[in-house]
């Protein structure tokens, strides 16, 4: 069992066809904000879900719709897959960004290393740029 950390706390939820392959991501601060984006539509949860500290959460939806955490499972290669998803999530962001530089309403303005194209490295780092899902 890996330390606990702030991390365990945080929700990815990736409606891709399957865990290696970043689709839609959604980061939540906690599970109880990630329920809510669940359960209107759960009957089940076959989307990858992870926590922020790389464990696959395997979610489960009562007969109400309800989702919880049936179990947490440590995952070799976890850390890699949700940098990964966040990490795809950060370069759509940027590009994003980049489109709105100097544009007359809604501009953005980038920092010396974004505009150079430097995203973060850790999870921490890259969670703090793509910001969570509300």
């Amino acid at each position: 069992m890996t330390s606990l950390t702030w991390l365990h706390d945080i929700v990815l939820v990736n409606d891709g066809p399957d865990e290696n392959c970043p689709g839609d991501v959604d980061v939540f601060r906690n599970l109880t904000d990630a329920r809510a984006y669940l359960e209107h539509w759960a009957e089940s949860v076959e989307c990858a879900v992870f926590s922020g500290a790389g464990q696959k959460l395997i979610m489960e939806a009562d007969q109400h719709g309800n989702v919880s955490i049936r179990a947490r499972e440590d995952r070799v290669d976890g850390e890699a897959i949700i940098k990964a998803w966040l990490t795809r999530m950060a370069k759509a962001i940027l590009e994003s960004r980049r489109a709105r530089v100097g544009k007359r309403w809604r501009s953005v303005n980038l920092g010396e290393l974004e505009a150079q194209g430097v995203l973060p490295e850790t999870v921490e780092g890259l969670i703090a740029y793509v910001g969570f899902t509300v």
